[in-house]
């Protein structure tokens, strides 16, 4: 059975092949020649390198690679447009992956706030996307509860 440090250096290994192609696919994004594959692509490496730190528990590159795991599959569903200005976060979003990565790696403590500006720009446009889907909304808003009693019931689950 493998060590864990060999499993984690495993799990390196194939977050610089992974951080590559997600780096590569963005740029032929921007370049105009990526596809839906590409996009594809680009979050299922942005979800794995996320898994497998969850697994190792690096949980700063788990939780800037899940608000940048987001925002690609906004932009993979539809809602958001791959636009210069939205790859040029994205972009920015695969380096400081990279770098966080980089610093799991090596053992050094994640600098606080690292990220942090990026991240505030991968936030952003999700709530810009929000916004949107907001405003295109036809469905009626839900029903008002006021007056309701509610009273909780116990459940013991460990009879039965």
């Amino acid at each position: 059975m493998a060590s864990l440090d060999q499993l984690k250096l495993t799990f390196f290994e194939e977050c610089s092949e992974l951080l590559q192609q997600t780096e590569a696919g963005l740029s032929d994004i921007r370049d105009g020649q990526g596809t839906d594959d590409t996009i594809n692509a680009v979050f299922r490496g942005v979800h794995s390198v996320k898994g497998g730190a969850g697994i190792f528990g690096f949980e700063a590159l788990v939780e800037f690679a899940h608000v940048f795991e987001t925002v690609l599959d906004t932009v993979r569903g539809g809602h958001l447009a791959a636009s210069p200005d939205v790859l040029d976060v994205l972009l920015a979003a695969s380096d400081v992956l990279s770098d966080l990565v980089q610093m799991s790696r090596a053992g050094d403590p994640i600098p606080p706030g690292f990220g942090h500006e990026c991240r505030a720009a991968l936030q952003q446009l999700i709530k810009s996307d929000a916004a949107e889907v907001d405003a295109d909304d036809d469905s009626a808003a839900p029903a008002d509860f006021d007056g309701i009693d509610f009273t909780p019931v116990f459940v013991n689950m460990d009879e039965g």
